[in-house]
């Protein structure tokens, strides 16, 4: 008896930890520049905390390609980066996310999904792409710091 309820306990964790959220999402108006910056630093700095949580990076009102300032600075940081095409926020996205961190007004039915936290005081990428990453890094810093303590 014992025996069976210790399995059936280990069963139920492993479940738990299956169905544990691991996505942060960062949301930018055209899905190809601070949203990039945003999810590429958090991924480098979660491997390098060991966490197993991944970001990615949506729009409101995506552009055709990346911001060519957003490249250019991310590769001269030698950040690994996702270089698809921005894609569009969905319901979906949110699905498997821990949170969502919003660089521009988001539709209001995305905060009924998950907690949303808006920065919309980040600089123009490419009038300042060092002062607008380094208040973005900030952003996420302190970001994997809550998540971090969460844990």
């Amino acid at each position: 008896m014992m025996l069976l309820r210790l399995t059936l306990a280990l069963l139920v964790s492993a479940n738990v930890l299956a169905q544990e959220k691991t996505t942060v999402v960062f949301v930018c108006e055209h899905g190809a520049a601070r949203s990039v910056i945003a999810a590429a630093y958090f991924n480098r700095l979660a491997a390098e905390r060991h966490l197993p949580y991944h970001a990615i990076a949506r729009g409101t009102s995506p552009q055709e390609e990346l911001s060519v300032a957003t490249v250019k600075g991310l590769e001269a940081d030698g950040i690994a980066f996702e270089r698809a095409k921005p894609r569009e926020l969905t319901e979906a996205d949110t699905k498997d996310a821990v949170r969502l961190m919003a660089f521009c007004p988001i539709p209001e039915k995305f905060a009924r999904i998950l907690r949303v936290e808006e920065h919309e005081d980040v600089p123009d990428i490419s009038a300042n792409y060092a002062a607008a990453r380094d208040k973005i890094v900030a952003y996420v810093t302190a970001l994997l710091d809550e998540i971090e303590r969460s844990r």
